[in-house]
């Protein structure tokens, strides 16, 4: 039975008397108290694709990735990236202690040739329905 107010699903978000202060208006807040305070949110991470696994003519090696690092364009810009750890990040069909998202761990190994490509070994190899798909290059352990 609708009230005077008029039917729940005739109402737009916000006016319903308890959730009138819930709008922009907090977001605007948030935003100011952002930008008063210069907090700067970092990213620990670049962007890469998994190209293909590292191969021969004819064989492939599966438990060796090709990495292609987003704005890397020769081997000397790829050589920062040595020793970092790379997160494959994918999500499964099951839940497992409350989320289907899951991640394959590796490191970047090596160079591989003069394109700014790199070679990654990871915990478990990464399937090849991988191939194209976004890997996350992680700014960690640092070596400078």
């Amino acid at each position: 039975m609708p009230s005077e107010q008029g039917h729940r699903r005739d109402r737009e978000w916000g006016d319903h008397p308890d959730t009138a202060h819930r709008g922009t208006h907090d977001l605007r807040l948030l935003f100011e108290l952002v930008m008063l305070t210069d907090i700067v949110f970092l990213l620990v991470y670049v962007k890469g694709r998994h190209l293909s696994y590292q191969r021969g003519k004819r064989n492939t090696n599966p438990n060796t990735s090709l990495v292609q690092i987003e704005g890397v364009d020769d081997s000397k810009a790829a050589s920062f990236y040595l020793g970092k750890k790379v997160a494959f990040v994918y999500r499964a069909k099951r839940e497992v202690r409350g989320s289907n998202i899951r991640v394959i761990w590796g490191k970047v190994t090596r160079p591989h040739g003069n394109s700014g490509v790199v070679r990654a070994k990871f915990r478990n190899n990464l399937p090849p329905k991988s191939f194209g798909a976004t890997v996350r290059i992680m700014l960690y352990p640092s070596n400078i």
